[in-house]
Formats: C-alpha cells, sequence, structure tokens
C-alpha cells in the first residue's frame, strides 16, 4: 500500500465518499450486527449531492493512497460531534481510520474543544475505544425511510492523552 496522506475534502471528492460510505457499510452485511433492511438504510444515507452542503459547513478530511481518496471523516466542530469515519474496504485494518480519528481529535483540541462525541455503530465501538472513546449510553438512529440502528453513544475528553 502507498504512502497514506490526510487532507481536507474537496467538494469534487463528493463521488468517492458517498462510494466509500457505501463500499464500507455493504461491506457490514452478514456480520450480525445488523438485518439488510437497517445496513441497505445506512448504505444509502446520503449521496452525493446531499454530502456538498455539509462538506462546505464541517471539517470533511480525506486519506489518500496514490492519489485516490480512500477514507473520509467529518467533525461538526458546531456540536463537537464526529459525524463519520469510513474506509474503502480494501484499505481497511491498516491504519487509515485512526490517522482519520487522530486527525480529527487534533482538530477538536485546536478549536478549544473540551470533549467530542458520537454515535457509533456497534462494529466500530472497538475501533473508537482505541481512540479512547467512552461508551456512555445506547440509542436508536432513525433512517429517512424509518428503519431504526441500534448505535452507542460515546465521549472523549480532548483533554486527555492519546492512547496511541
Amino acid at each position: 500500500m502507498s504512502e497514506i496522506t490526510i487532507r481536507a475534502a474537496v467538494p469534487g471528492d463528493a463521488e468517492r465518499i458517498a462510494a466509500i460510505h457505501h463500499e464500507a457499510v455493504v461491506g457490514e452485511r452478514g456480520r450480525g450486527d445488523y438485518d439488510g433492511v437497517q445496513i441497505d438504510a445506512w448504505a444509502h444515507a446520503h449521496t452525493a449531492a446531499e454530502l456538498r452542503e455539509p462538506m462546505a459547513t464541517r471539517l470533511f478530511l480525506v486519506a489518500e493512497s496514490a492519489g485516490e481518496p480512500v477514507g473520509y471523516a467529518q467533525l461538526d466542530l458546531d456540536k463537537a460531534l464526529i459525524r463519520s469515519i469510513y474506509v474503502a474496504v480494501d484499505h481497511q485494518h491498516c491504519g487509515v481510520g485512526a490517522r482519520l480519528g487522530r486527525a480529527l481529535l487534533e482538530a477538536g483540541a485546536e478549536a478549544g474543544l473540551a470533549v467530542l462525541e458520537l454515535d457509533s455503530s456497534l462494529n466500530a465501538v472497538s475501533f473508537y475505544q482505541g481512540l479512547g472513546f467512552r461508551a456512555i449510553a445506547d440509542v436508536d438512529h432513525r433512517f429517512r425511510n424509518g428503519a431504526v440502528m441500534r448505535c452507542v453513544h460515546m465521549m472523549r475528553d480532548l483533554e486527555q492523552a492519546d492512547p496511541a
């Protein structure tokens, strides 16, 4: 695998970001945390066109390998909320997600935030725990089509030492 670089996303990345999201979520099918209806709703949560608005108002980062986006993350600084971290299937378990997560933690700290929160899918709880987040409560995420997905609300104090 070539070197991974992290950069700010640009509107032209929206198509690839939507594809990474879809690919990563569909890759969860059959793992047992969610059924097919939940996976389908989650995989189709946002189109490229729908991503462009939050890309303009939130911190969106892209991880690139050989000039191609292979992962992305988004942080809503106004709400101190990580909205997503997704990595293309062929780049998972290689540290790309952790690099994106640490970049969001650094950005939050630089913005003067004391804590960051997020709602994690069940399959990603241990990933976020590795970044120093702790589980607060089980929550339900409702999609536009009415499907409900169980998640875990998590929080991290930005003043704590980086666990990595």
